[in-house]
Parts: C-alpha cells; structure tokens; sequence
C-alpha cells in the first residue's frame, strides 16, 4: 500500500541474486512518488529459475505491495504461452490479490503497444536462449526471423557489455524488414543506452527492464513519460 516514501505506490521486485544492474536500472526508471523494493531469487540453476521465483515471492508481502514485479525474462528458458499462462497463475496464486506483472508480458505489452509486427530478437547469452525467445514470440503472434546473441559465458560478466558490443549485436539483427528490435534478458543493463542505439538504429526497441518497468507503471495507473528512454515511454497507454 502507498506509504511515506511511496505515496503512489510500492513496487516489490523480484530479481535475481546474479544481476548487479536490475536495481540501479530500476531506481533510474522510478518516478517521484513510487517505492521500489528488491526482492532476490537464485537463478544458478537455470532450469529452476520459475520454482526460484515461486518460491521468493510470498516475501514481498512484508513490504505490503501495490504490485509485484517478476523482472527476468524467463521466456529464455523453453517456454512457451501455455507454460506462461500457467506459471502467471501461479504466481497470482501466491500473490493473495496483490496485481503481478511479468517481465515476459510486459514485453509482449510493449511490443504490441508500438504497432511491432515483425521483430529481431536479441539475447545476451546462448544461441538456445535466442531461439527459445523467438520461438516463444512468434507462438503469441509476431514474426520473429531473426535472432542473435552475445555468447556471454557466466551471468556475472554480462553486466560487462559494453555499447559498442551491443550497437554490434543490434545490427547483425538490422535486416530492412524488421519493424522493432527486441532485447530480452535483463542483466545486460542498456536502459540508459536505449535511446541512443534507437537513434542509430532508426526503429524503436524493446528492452526488458525498460519494458517492464514502463508496464508495470501503466498497469498502475501512472501515466508519468519520459523522452529519454526510448520511444516506449513517450507513450502512456497500453494496447494489450
């Protein structure tokens, strides 16, 4: 519920142990007025990371919650929408009527919301983990053709990407029929790059804690934008 340091709301997140930038990118995206708090899940065994989730969630009651927010991109790990749908009422199971919101549907919000249709898919890590996101995408109904990755070996150095390594990716997915450029995966921490890399790009991208964040404010109720985000959040409605 609204408090002292969040009067329009507490947002409870729930992020991995293994990602340094989720929080700091959070904390950049929070709007005057909305609490953030972190809650960690341990995604060191990558086949587990929904039970991981599961099982932390219920501890974000103790900061009494206006939302939950699940901020990883499981869509990376063989899922597909049946397997989300399922997992998502779960965790509303858990959740005791406090609003939840994915990381994997905030991104399908906001690539609906900016009209995409035909997309390429960057993953930070595995070809497999690109493939699972493609995949998973073109089950929910866009064309995803293309997808590329960074062949980041351990979650601890992908916080280590740099710009140039990421503008390289992104063009490797550059082909002239795609409408939008997804990014999945929230450790490699280019919130602060989007904008820039949009500029360069000439199409907007969807990044999944830009995403997310911006979802879950909309689900809220905020409507707050900002110019300097990317072209998501110039936008203050939400096309489901």
């Amino acid at each position: 519920m609204p408090d002292r340091f969040g009067p329009r709301g507490v947002f409870a997140f729930l992020i991995p142990q293994q990602n340094a930038n989720m929080h700091p990118e959070y904390e950049l995206m929070r709007p005057d007025g909305v609490n953030n708090q972190m809650y960690r899940f341990d995604i060191s065994v990558h086949d587990q990371v929904a039970e991981a989730v599961l099982a932390t969630l219920p501890q974000c009651h103790g900061c009494y919650p206006d939302m939950i927010i699940t901020g990883n991109s499981i869509e990376m790990q063989n899922w597909s929408p049946n397997i989300q749908a399922d997992y998502v009422q779960k965790l509303n199971d858990r959740a005791k009527g406090v609003p939840v919101v994915t990381a994997t549907d905030a991104t399908a919000a906001a690539l609906k919301t900016l009209g995409a249709k035909r997309i390429a898919v960057l993953s930070p890590m595995s070809e497999e983990n690109s493939k699972s996101a493609q995949a998973y995408y073109e089950g929910i109904g866009f064309e995803a053709p293309y997808g590329t990755w960074l062949e980041v070996k351990e979650s601890i150095d992908i916080i280590k990407v740099t710009v140039d390594q990421i503008l390289d990716a992104f063009q490797r997915n550059n082909h002239e029929d795609v409408d939008t450029f997804l990014h999945v995966g929230g450790a490699l921490g280019m919130v602060s790059m989007i904008d820039e890399l949009e500029q360069k790009l000439g199409r907007p991208i969807v990044s999944s804690n830009a995403a997310t964040y911006w979802y879950a404010m909309r689900k809220h109720g905020i409507t707050d934008t900002r110019d300097d985000l990317g072209k998501l959040w110039t936008m203050d409605e939400v096309v489901d």
